[in-house]
């Protein structure tokens, strides 16, 4: 008696790359259940990650679960739009690959037609997985690129800070509400000298982080540590004058940022990130 063929189908879109390419979610199932159809598969199950980057394969909850059934055995072939919906990372491909050749599953890519279950089909996997990640990388870099210009234009560099909304796409505006948290912060730092006496203060009168957070020791820490609340952004450890009105001065800013370094010499605490002080 013959094998039942059993298929399982992956799909992923990312908000960009659906809004870019059309590669909806919808499009990506319908066209792969036709697919199956056609060749005589009985789908196993659908597989679908929404929103989720394809960088690795290790935080996609969908991706992970087929993994789990392809090593049960649960079907023999893996169904995908195109590779860089499964994975653009060379890397995750490969290992990939050896365990459904282990497992006894081929990978298929519609868009690109080729399979796993043919040396030449596993030849040209390869080839497109070290493309598809050149592409991730090339992306990657002109983010970065942009992201340095923007903050050197003075525009902002990060989407949500406490004390300031959003003013358009390149600015904010100060939130008085939220802002008089940052000012009470540095203010209250600056006299008691103890992130966990400021904390405490801060709970106290009631503030909150944007999203309701309570104040502790850390939260407040990251507040005196942000140059946007003296007018500068921040990009890859570098400090760019900022566009935007700024909530405390820089002197005010300089102070707390020379107070939390005696302090962390004092208890031999290893700052991850190093603190800026603005010239």
């Amino acid at each position: 008696m013959d094998k039942i063929k059993k298929a399982a189908i992956y799909i992923r879109v990312s908000t960009l790359d659906q809004a870019r390419d059309g590669y909806s979610l919808t499009t990506q199932e319908t066209t792969l259940r036709k697919w199956c159809a056609d060749h005589g598969y009985i789908v196993y199950d659908l597989y679908a990650d929404r929103g989720i980057s394809g960088k690795d394969i290790d935080h996609r909850p969908d991706m992970i679960r087929l993994m789990r059934d392809a090593k049960e055995g649960k079907f023999n072939i893996v169904i995908f739009w195109a590779l860089s919906r499964f994975t653009r990372s060379v890397q995750d491909l490969y290992a990939t690959m050896e365990k459904f050749q282990r497992w006894d599953i081929s990978m298929v890519s519609y868009t690109e037609s080729f399979d796993t279950s043919t040396p030449m089909g596993r030849a040209m996997i390869g080839i497109v997985g070290v493309f598809a990640q050149l592409e991730r990388e090339l992306t990657g870099e002109r983010v970065s690129a942009s992201m340095q210009a923007r903050a050197e234009k003075g525009k902002r560099t990060c989407n949500e800070i406490l004390g300031y909304d959003l003013k358009g796409k390149d600015s904010f505006i100060i939130n008085e509400k939220e802002a008089e948290y940052v000012r009470f912060c540095f203010d209250a730092y600056l006299k008691y000298k103890s992130l966990t006496e400021v904390a405490k203060l801060c709970s106290k009168n009631g503030y909150r982080g944007k999203r309701g957070k309570k104040p502790n020791a850390w939260t407040v820490s990251v507040i005196l540590t942000r140059p946007q609340y003296c007018g500068y952004n921040t990009f890859h450890g570098q400090i760019y004058k900022g566009d935007f009105t700024p909530i405390i001065t820089v002197e005010i800013y300089n102070r707390a940022q020379r107070l939390l370094m005696r302090q962390g010499k004092c208890v031999g605490r290893t700052r991850q990130m190093p603190l800026l002080t603005i010239k």
